[in-house]
């Protein structure tokens, strides 16, 4: 840093210093937590209930509200008094304290963070004097504790990446200084890396690098076994294949398949047969032949890692060589000391394995080069310098010599990772000789996300000339699956994975399918079914693949393991704190490395979002596993800011997820947001019917209810309770006991009036606490007749008393008259006009049964009307005709005993309604016009609430009448029309031959540009919609009418009781015949069949039967002709005998 920068040292003491001044300390435990916090997420601020978690970790004070305040004015004091400069500020804005820093301030955490960065870029381009200046300037900022002297969850957060950190940074700076030959520092580095991590592998790969450039070979060996012995009494487990082939390095032999074999377990592993990848090897076995025949070429198998790309190859190469083909093997490595090294491996082992009366005649150069590699196949420094003596036309000369004596399959591992050299090599070959020789060499190669641009360079070159032949290599199929379990698990076994599910969660990837297959297979007890623990190798390949991948893509691919199988693109990028252009490259990256896959990149919801898929979920659950607890739970904490910020518009659809995560990113002694974003969730849960998943999302709220907030935990308790009653579950009745019991000490007597609700809905069914149910309603109204407590909460609502009034009546204690049962009466019939219509059908249905129980109990008729008029309205609409004829029958009865005469009237109004409704559906006319001709509507009021008025309604149901009689019916009169809706005026004027406004309203209402009328009449309405639809025979009118009534296939048309316009399925069947949908047309009419012939409904019954005959004729399908007859006939006889048209 330079001169004039002011340094604020978050580790060890924690300071401010600059230049010219005393390096100022703060001393206060509290105030350095929070003085930490403040600098580090100074770029977005710190909520107050952060800060405070931050400061009191192991609970918050009663007074931390002030203390808090108190603790950052010690902060401010420290800040003002470094004289930091004016544009220093620590201000509190939104529920949030921001620190505004002067740009020329460096902290040491942020800074060395920087240091670590360019250290690995430079140690990766091989500028390794930079990259040991960078680590070495990361590592003496670090070596110093962060708040030694204070405990919690951020603190542990930051404390662990601090570690990381210093840990990157050591090894990078052994590594560096190993590369400049600088052995001492290379030595210390690496020591303190292991010493402060002991399990770390790649430190140990660090020292035993350290020793290697030391020239202590046998210190390197040591080290290595020292390793080892760890492994195996603190885990149980083997050195990482990468530690393994550093372990062969050391002992001179290249780090083939064997080297790179590992047990993660003292048992010993038995090898698996070849299995699948039938198409590929017939690729290669094709090539082959075409090489045999002498025409050589470069074959790329591509593919992620643990694909099986090097097991591929190395079975086609076992193949061929099975056939008296010459096998050569050479991997690349990268920063492999020898020139050449794939070619040089494969050519040394070839020298090795073959006799000297059977090399191939090559020229003298060739022949001297090849015995030197033979002879010195394990010094490794005499072969490099041997080889650099070489010129390329020498190595390609033998390397031609052999493949002319005899056809040759070279194998050369992971070739992108390969030096320039060996790329020259290659390149040099098939120029110089062209696709003559009979060469092929079979190079696997990983995604080309990670291909050098020299690599690129030289496979585009060689592709031009025709020499490249690619294979990708894909995830293994089912079928191979299943024989991958054969072989490795008993046959019968019934814990065993379905392969299915191994395929989803490895995306057929044959080293992680092995490593489950094999975890289960070492597991039988089923240690791992849960997903809790994963095999150590899937830990490390997920680590490996991590370690692969640039910081950015690093960062989003951790985030979104938190977020699920599946995730929205901007919610991880925002929360993983991405900006949108390195987000969309980390992106890439993933998506290039087949990391993550597009699931769906459309339109959902009210915007279009972006999906991704991770390819294998196993390294999803061992990215996951391998976070600390505080780290999920931030993680998922900024999960949840980001779904809030992001999906504000949208609370519905990710409320599930919203409770998710803020759950998992819960604080440990209680979470409010949790508890509340648990809550919507679960309501909405109840609102998709899966009853379960609410419930268990409620007793998730409860869960992380503070302990102290006893009214959030009484409501919790409630809320639980209701939901387990609504899915039949037997704890409810305790859960809902002991809610209303707090709810009353406590004095929050709207929740004492839920949970008594539901438990007196219990204890109807099971008796055995219904006296205390009763005694706790008494205690409940008679605190809510003292109106001394006015606050919210203290009391409750008409409409509550009402309903409790009703639950007191069921368990045998009668109410008495009086104001409350008025008011209580007088709300149960405003909360039911709320609810006409067919969206609260049961709830309806359900208040009106309430509302008659306490009418009866108090003998107020009138309160009985309007209760057995709406029970009948629900009942009509649910086609529950046992319930209808009950609330009819109570209908007459409160009609009956009435004691006003204004009560009669209405009732018998009610009454007349149904008389015409029951006439006109079951064909007898001329006694539904009769009906409605004995009774004028009484005077009215309106204080009954029903709607339209009693009385009122025999010139609608007339008006369908006429419809059903066609010509045989007189025209509706005058007034009656101009009194009628837009749309009876325009079946009206249908019926009467008019076409062009009828048409145009209709099509108006249809599409919604006119509004059918609400409530109870939405119904009535929907069903003459259908009418002229069928009338005017627009097929885009009656498409959209059946969009429109589809939700409701299940009801009857009509104002429930008092008017009948058949069900809606008759209404969707006609429209799908103006459609031509005659299969729709078909189920619909079926139905309408079913329901019709219930009810005795002779002239709709036979509509049905008609329109279904000619649905069947129009379809013309065997066997159809013969049963339209037979409707046909019978609907012609029952429309005859009713004077009906035969073509309504």
């Amino acid at each position: 840093m330079g001169s004039g920068v002011i340094l604020i040292r978050l580790t060890g003491l924690v300071t401010i210093e600059s230049e010219g001044r005393a390096p100022r300390h703060l001393s206060s435990a509290q105030a350095q937590a929070a003085f930490c916090r403040l600098v580090l997420e100074r770029n977005m601020g710190t909520s107050r209930d952060q800060l405070a978690d931050t400061v009191w970790p192991n609970g918050l004070p009663d007074t931390w509200a002030s203390a808090l305040r108190s603790v950052v004015s010690r902060v401010r004091t420290f800040v003002d008094s470094a004289g930091l400069g004016d544009q220093t500020q620590l201000i509190a804005r939104g529920g949030r304290y921001l620190l505004r820093l002067p740009d020329e301030v460096t902290v040491d955490i942020e800074h060395a963070e920087e240091m670590v960065v360019r250290a690995a870029a430079a140690h990766a381009a091989e500028n390794f004097a930079d990259a040991q200046r960078f680590a070495t300037a990361a590592v003496s900022f670090l070596r110093r504790p962060f708040l030694p002297d204070h405990e919690g969850e951020w603190v542990a957060e930051t404390r662990e990446r601090v570690t990381e950190l210093l840990l990157s940074g050591l090894e990078i700076a052994s590594l560096a200084a190993s590369a400049l030959h600088d052995e001492r520092a290379a030595l210390q580095y690496a020591d303190e890396a292991v010493k402060r991590a002991p399990l770390r592998e790649s430190a140990h790969r660090c020292l035993m690098t350290a020793h290697v450039t030391a020239g202590n070979r046998a210190e390197a060996l040591r080290s290595y076994h020292r390793l080892c012995r760890i492994l195996a009494e603190e885990l149980g487990i083997d050195p990482a294949p990468e530690t393994q082939a550093a372990y062969v390095d050391l002992l001179g032999s290249p780090a083939t398949s064997a080297g790179r074999a590992r047990r993660h377990h003292k048992r010993d592993r038995a090898p698996v047969r070849f299995t699948g990848r039938r198409a590929e090897l017939a690729a290669l076995a094709r090539a082959w032949e075409s090489t045999r025949a002498g025409s050589g070429r470069l074959v790329l198998v591509t593919g992620e890692a643990g694909i099986g790309k090097t097991r591929l190859v190395t079975e086609a190469a076992r193949r061929v060589g099975a056939d008296g083909g010459v096998v050569m093997f050479g991997r690349c490595e990268q920063g492999a000391p020898v020139p050449y090294q794939p070619f040089a491996q494969a050519l040394a082992d070839f020298a090795a394995a073959t006799p000297e009366e059977a090399l191939p005649p090559l020229s003298p150069e060739a022949r001297r080069l090849l015995n030197a590699l033979a002879a010195e196949p394990q010094q490794p420094s005499k072969t490099a310098d041997r080889l650099r003596e070489e010129s390329l036309w020498t190595l390609g000369e033998l390397l031609a010599g052999v493949a002319r004596a005899h056809p040759v399959f070279l194998v050369l591992d992971d070739l992108d990772l390969a030096a320039q050299d060996t790329l020259t090599l290659l390149q040099y070959l098939f120029r110089r000789y062209g696709l003559a020789l009979p060469l092929m060499a079979v190079a696997t190669t990983r995604a080309q996300v990670h291909y050098s641009d020299r690599f690129r360079a030289v496979v585009q070159d060689l592709d031009r000339e025709g020499a490249v032949h690619r294979i990708q290599l894909r995830g293994l199929e089912e079928a191979d699956v299943r024989v991958l379990m054969g072989q490795l698990l008993p046959e019968g076994d019934e814990n065993a994975p379905p392969a299915h599910r191994l395929i989803a969660d490895t995306g057929g990837n044959a080293y992680l399918l092995l490593e489950l297959l094999r975890w289960h297979q070492e597991n039988p007890d089923g240690a791992d079914r849960s997903g809790a623990a994963l095999s150590p190798g899937i830990l490390e390949h997920a680590a490996a693949r991590l370690a692969a991948l640039d910081p950015a893509a690093r960062q989003l691919l951790r985030t979104a393991a938190v977020a699920g199988p599946s995730f929205e693109f901007d919610l991880v990028a925002a929360a993983a704190g991405l900006d949108a252009d390195r987000a969309l490259e980390a992106l890439d990256a993933l998506v290039a490395d087949q990391m993550v896959t597009e699931v769906v990149a459309g339109g959902r919801g009210l915007r279009s979002v972006q999906e991704y898929r991770f390819t294998h979920d196993v390294l999803r659950r061992a990215i996951y596993q391998q976070f600390s607890q505080a780290h999920r739970r931030s993680l998922h904490g900024k999960l949840a800011d980001a779904i809030e910020r992001l999906r504000a518009e949208e609370p519905g659809r990710y409320s599930r997820s919203l409770a998710h995560h803020r759950a998992a990113g819960a604080a440990p002694h209680g979470d409010r947001r949790a508890v509340h974003s648990s809550w919507r969730a679960a309501a909405g849960a109840e609102l998709d019917g899966a009853q379960n998943e609410a419930i268990r999302l409620y007793r998730q709220a409860l869960h992380h209810v503070p302990h102290a907030d006893l009214d959030l935990r009484t409501d919790a308790l409630t809320r639980l309770g209701l939901a387990q009653l609504a899915g039949g579950h037997p704890e409810c009745e305790q859960n809902l006991l002991d809610a209303s019991i707090q709810a009353l000490h406590i004095g929050r007597l709207d929740l004492a009036a839920q949970a008594l609700l539901g438990l007196a809905d219990v204890v109807s069914e099971r008796p055995r606490l219904r006296d205390e149910t009763a005694v706790l309603i008494d205690i409940l109204l008679a605190k809510a007749g003292d109106t001394s407590a006015g606050t919210a909460g203290r009391t409750i609502d008409d409409l509550s008393r009402g309903r409790l009034l009703a639950r007191l009546q069921r368990l045998g204690k009668k109410p008495a008259p009086g104001p409350v049962t008025i008011a209580a009466l007088r709300a149960m019939a405003q909360e039911l006009r709320s609810l006409t219509g067919i969206d609260h059908l049961a709830r309806r249905f359900a208040l009106a049964d309430e509302m008659r129980l306490v009418a009866t109990a108090v003998g107020d008729s009138t309160a009985r009307v309007i209760a057995a008029h709406h029970r009948a309205m629900a009942a009509e609409a649910l086609g529950d005709m046992p319930a209808l004829r009950e609330a009819l029958a109570m209908l007459a009865v409160a009609a009956e005993d009435g004691g006003q005469e204004g009560d009669v009237g209405f009732a018998d109004a009610l009454l007349v309604d149904h008389a015409v409704a029951t006439a006109t559906a079951e064909g007898r006319f001329t006694d539904a016009a009769a009906a409605g001709r004995c009774l004028l509507p009484p005077e009215d009021d309106g204080s009954h609430g029903i709607t339209p008025v009693p009385g009122t309604l025999a010139p609608k149901q007339l008006l369908i009448a006429r419809w059903l009689r066609g010509s045989t019916w007189p025209r509706t009169d005058r007034a009656v029309l101009d009194a009628a809706d837009p749309v009876e005026r325009s079946l009206a004027a249908l019926l009467d031959g008019d076409r062009g406004m009828p048409h145009l309203t209709v099509r108006a209402l249809a599409i919604g540009a006119q509004q059918l009328p609400p409530g109870d009449e939405w119904m009535h309405a929907a069903g003459i919609l259908a009418l002229c639809a069928v009338e005017v025979g627009d097929v885009a009118t009656a498409d959209a009418v059946r969009e429109l009534l589809t939700p409701y296939a299940h009801l009857s048309c009509g104002m429930g009781y008092r008017s009948f316009l058949g069900p809606v399925s008759f209404h969707l069947g006609r429209l799908a015949m103006v459609a031509g949908d005659w299969d729709a047309a078909e189920l619909h009419l079926m139905s309408a069949l079913s329901h019709l012939s219930g009810r005795q409904a002779r002239p709709w019954v036979a509509l049905a039967q008609y329109e279904l005959a000619r649905a069947l004729e129009a379809r013309g399908r065997l066997g159809d002709e013969r049963c339209a007859q037979a409707l046909r006939s019978e609907a012609e006889w029952t429309l005859a005998d009713l004077g009906l048209r035969h073509s309504a």
